[in-house]
């Protein structure tokens, strides 16, 4: 025990079990391509490389191409263990690949680290100072909090970094008779850096030092672009230039309740202690919070360490509640002496546990927690069946000696086996589920071995000892038999109406056993109307937001609805802070929230409510009120869950024809908006990209000595957010020196056709309109493949309350008879698909669990009759469960089906010590078969009721929390244990007594 109470204070501790999230982007840069150029030429031979690859899952890797980009984002199969082996040989081979891919392509990047979930995202604002300035505080608590070392990765985002514009004025630049290029080629000279050579002098050797002459401003002013000397005369930067020191227009940025912000991402190590690493944090944070200037704040927008704290202590508190609850039972139905043995091994199977638990380096989470509460009525099942059979034993005149000894040793086999039926049969789910479902809940099932086996050791060994000290024949008023007036006992009394029924059973067992079928008929009736939801929404006090605009949005639009929304959000009292992602995404800070590839018509805020129950009012608020506010704009409100899909409902269409695909999407998306249910339908195609072709004029070029590639670069100076050509440092501080031209903010089509491009080598200009031919025409704003194949996908939001599983197969029967173009395929994703990924190795888990239950009752029993009667008697657990879940308005959840498979093993542990009873007097009294299991039922009911009372009572507390993931659990075991104990009380003995000869 002394082991357990240590192991607690120093054990791991976690939320939920750590998992393997195998994605990872693969995202390839090529400027001036449109996203069919990219989709054939770099998406689709980057997805055949990726192919060849064993380890990744051809169906889950989905691409998109759009204008000057492809991403590819690769899932690994669930066999593959070691990612960050895979992702280095899958660099290493594709830096060689990249060769292959067409010129223009800039660059290939891994991006490996895509499922790494932030532990604690901190904003540090100011109203007043620059982003410079607040990216020196950054630095100092970057130093501070880099000396913990249970910290791993840290990361900064938003930074804003100034820059030197040199902005070309093109008539000054033609009146000089000089090109852009030239310009740019003086500049990279005086800002390049190479080596300078060595000296050897032939006893040392020491480099030689080139200052590169720029450190500031007006340096780079006064910088000759050319120099004749024959004239005597030059052209400095300034002459054809404005330079200035400015913020450039971003392409994103970050806000704090509107404040500009830095973003700190603190990861942890793997294997280390959340808890602690949290604690030390917040003291270095306290400590810098005291040197900052007071215009200067830090604030926590996540918190894991945080969540992880309140879920350990909201489950303890559970753990201590169902304790007491268990301890309340015995105490009430039983004699007190009795009852004080008998509870009194909770804590000390309870502090062994969790030093097993710790000795075998597992780590204190919900899942192991949940562990604990369900096995805690089980945890006293041993030792009152032993403690029963004990007081029987005395009260045939046996020594307390012997009995103590007896008591243990006959039901030895009986609690083993019932031990192994409750404990094995969980680990099939492990083994039959797909994906992060088996490593999630692994750990559930070897805690359920370790606290059962203990408590079979406990009840084995402990109990004897303090039933033999503690439990004296003069204690126990069914021994002691004076003529004192006999104290109410509610199990007494539920022995004689309990004899009633079962003598009603008997008279009538066909209606007994009717009833029973009909029962488990209506239970699975019951169960297909139960809500599906296998994995459920996470609680949380925070939720997200995201904004979606036509393709092509300029950032300041963005920034316009996001700051409007923002600031109606925040005058919300349930609202503590709104952080903004404008023109990108957050860091993963959800292990089951993937962040988004931004872009200028993005948005995304992470809002902090006061409290869980708060984040689901306003989630569903908002959903309602804001979902379609702006009349350009796509708001997504978005509950954190533990559900991977990237939208609830998804319709995905295969096709090779890129119109028929878009025209299918269409159809789809009308038939969804009809809907009611479904909201926020939208395709992956998103919106046309309005382009602009130049189709240059060739012999005109080549009269003009102008090339194509010439012609390019021109307008990509003169049309892109500039040229870096320079870097001026200032210590650690680097400063781009960008050029571009007074159109690069602002242009139209005109100026594209009126735009000076230099000819015969840069001795001359031409207007572009007499150069080349002009046509505006809409591009695929994105094209998707899945699975290596051209695929659209038509998602949509769910409305209200309403369930994703029953709204998707509501839309399956709307688009049962619809038709598609020619060579369209239609299938499902969303959460529909996964969890139809799930329940054929669920169903499968629990197939193979009965299977196990039958070998270990033919092992027990050593006939095969009996153990086919207890194997049918498992479909009883049905109703019971259905019953629950209806009467607490839960979904069907995967923590249901461990709920069912705990029925299940309470219903053989139950039915073992029955059917062994019936058969022990059988032979030693020689009873018929009819009154053996009769007598048996009416000895055995006290036991059974007890142990099935304490452990539905045990998991009250997980059904009043009305947590999301362990309440359908709760609600299962709970009534289902009641339920089931009726069952088995009433339909098995007249069921043993029709089927055993």
């Amino acid at each position: 025990m002394g082991i357990g109470i240590w192991g607690l204070d120093n054990m791991k501790k976690n939320e939920f079990p750590n998992f393997i999230i195998r994605q990872g982007l693969v995202v390839a840069l090529y400027p001036g391509a449109t996203s069919e150029n990219v989709e054939q030429q770099v998406t689709k031979p980057l997805e055949n490389y990726i192919f060849t690859y064993n380890e990744v899952k051809r169906k889950k890797t989905i691409s998109s191409s759009r204008d000057g980009i492809s991403i590819v984002q690769v899932e690994l199969n669930e066999d593959v263990k070691d990612k960050d082996a895979f992702w280095s040989k899958f660099r290493h081979g594709l830096d060689a690949y990249g060769r292959q891919l067409p010129q223009g392509v800039v660059g290939t990047e891994v991006i490996d680290d895509f499922g790494e979930t932030s532990a604690m995202l901190i904003a540090m604002e100011s109203k007043q100072k620059t982003y410079r300035q607040l990216n020196e505080y950054m630095k100092q608590l970057e130093d501070s909090l880099r000396t913990i070392n249970d910290i791993g990765r840290i990361q900064v985002y938003g930074m804003q970094k100034e820059q030197i514009s040199v902005t070309i004025d093109n008539e000054r630049l033609s009146h000089y008779g000089l090109t852009s290029e030239q310009v740019a080629d003086a500049l990279m000279k005086k800002g390049c850096v190479t080596g300078s050579g060595r000296i050897k002098d032939g006893t040392t050797e020491y480099p030689i030092y080139v200052d590169l002459g720029m450190q500031k401003v007006s340096e780079l002013k006064n910088i000759q672009i050319i120099n004749n000397p024959a004239t005597h005369s030059s052209v400095r930067l300034m002459d054809i230039a404005n330079v200035r020191k400015e913020y450039p227009k971003p392409e994103s940025y970050i806000n704090y309740n509107g404040s500009k912000t830095l973003l700190l991402s603190i990861e942890m190590k793997k294997g280390s202690d959340i808890t602690s690493m949290g604690e030390k944090v917040n003291e270095k944070l306290l400590s810098i919070k005291q040197s900052f200037p007071k215009d200067v704040k830090i604030q926590k927008i996540t918190d894991q360490s945080k969540v992880v704290e309140d879920s350990i202590y909201s489950f303890f508190e559970e753990l201590l509640i169902a304790i007491v609850a268990v301890i309340g039972v015995v105490l009430l139905l039983m004699p007190l002496r009795v009852a004080l043995v008998a509870s009194g091994t909770i804590p000390v199977t309870i502090a062994i546990s969790l030093g097993a638990l710790y000795a075998f380096d597992m780590e204190l989470n919900t899942v192991t927690l949940a562990a604990l509460i369900v096995t805690l009525g089980m945890i006293v099942d041993d030792s009152i069946v032993i403690i029963d059979n004990y007081i029987e034993l005395l009260s045939s005149g046996i020594s307390r000696w012997h009995a103590a000894i007896e008591s243990a040793r006959h039901f030895f086999k009986s609690i083993l086996s019932a031990t192994l039926s409750i404990s094995i049969t969980f680990f099939p789910l492990i083994i039959f589920m797909n994906g992060g479902l088996t490593e999630f809940f692994e750990s559930f099932p070897w805690a359920i071995t370790i606290i059962l086996f203990i408590s079979m050791y406990v009840a084995q060994l402990v109990v004897p000892i303090l039933q033999y000290f503690f439990i004296k024949p003069e204690n126990i008023s069914i021994i002691n038999r004076d003529n004192r007036k006999k104290k109410f006992s509610i199990l007494e009394w539920l022995q004689v109406k309990y004899k009633l029924l079962l003598d009603l059973c008997f008279r009538h067992p066909a209606i007994t056993i009717g009833s029973a079928v009909l029962s488990v008929i209506i239970g699975c009736v019951m169960l297909s109307m139960v809500p599906q939801q296998l994995m459920p929404d996470a609680e949380r006090n925070q939720f997200a937001v995201e904004i979606n605009l036509p393709t092509g949005t300029v950032l300041d639009r963005t920034a316009q609805i996001s700051d409007s929304l923002e600031n109606m959000i925040r005058r919300d009292s349930g609202v503590v802070s709104v952080t903004s992602f404008i023109g990108t995404s957050s860091p993963r800070f959800h292990i089951d929230y993937a962040p988004q590839l931004g872009g200028s018509n993005f948005a995304q805020f992470i809002v902090n409510t006061t409290d869980n129950k708060m984040t689901e009012l306003l989630v569903d608020k908002y959903k309602n009120k804001y979902s379609n506010y702006f009349p350009d704009a796509n708001i997504r409100i978005v509950q954190l869950s533990f559900n991977d899909d990237a939208h609830p409902v998804e319709v995905r269409l295969t096709g090779g024809d890129l119109d028929s695909l878009s025209k299918a999407a269409d159809i789809i998306a009308e038939r969804m908006r009809k809907m009611p249910e479904l909201q926020l339908v939208r395709t992956s195609f998103e919106e046309p990209l309005h382009s602009l072709h130049i189709s240059p004029d060739e012999q005109q070029m080549h009269m003009l000595d102008m090339t194509n590639a010439g012609l390019q670069q021109t307008m990509m100076l003169q049309y892109s957010s500039g040229l870096k050509v320079a870097t001026l440092w200032e210590g650690d501080y680097g400063t781009d020196v960008v050029m571009k031209s007074q159109r690069s903010d602002s242009a139209t089509v005109n100026d594209v056709k009126n735009e000076l491009i230099p000819v015969h080598y840069g001795f001359g200009n031409a207007p572009l309109r007499q150069l080349a031919k002009f046509k505006s025409q809409l591009e695929y704003g994105q094209i998707t493949h899945r699975g290596g194949l051209r695929s659209v996908t038509v998602s949509s939001e769910v409305s209200g309350n309403n369930n994703v599983i029953a709204s998707t197969e509501h839309l399956i029967k709307k688009l049962d008879n619809v038709h598609l173009p020619n060579g369209v395929s239609l299938s499902y994703g969303g959460r529909y698909a996964g969890d139809s990924d799930q329940m054929p190795g669920i169903i499968m888990a629990l197939i193979t669990s009965v299977v196990i239950i039958f070998f270990i009752l033919l092992w027990h029993f050593k006939r095969i009759g009996i153990s086919l009667l207890m194997m049918s008697c498992l479909v009883l657990c049905v109703f019971g469960a259905a019953l629950g879940l209806i009467i607490q308005g839960v979904n069907f959840s995967i923590t249901s089906v461990l709920g069912i498979v705990s029925l299940m093993g309470i219903l053989v542990r139950n039915g073992i010590i029955l059917f062994d009873y019936a058969h022990e007097i059988k032979q030693k009294e020689h009873l018929t078969t009819a009154d053996s299991i009769y007598y048996a039922a009416l000895r055995r009911m006290r036991p059974i009721f007890l142990t099935s009372a304490a452990a539905s009572m045990g998991v009250v507390p997980m059904v009043i929390s009305g947590s999301y993931m362990w309440a359908p659990m709760g609600a299962v075991i709970c009534y289902g244990t009641m339920v089931t104990m009726l069952f088995i009380l009433t339909v098995m003995p007249v069921a043993y007594k029709m089927v055993v000869k």
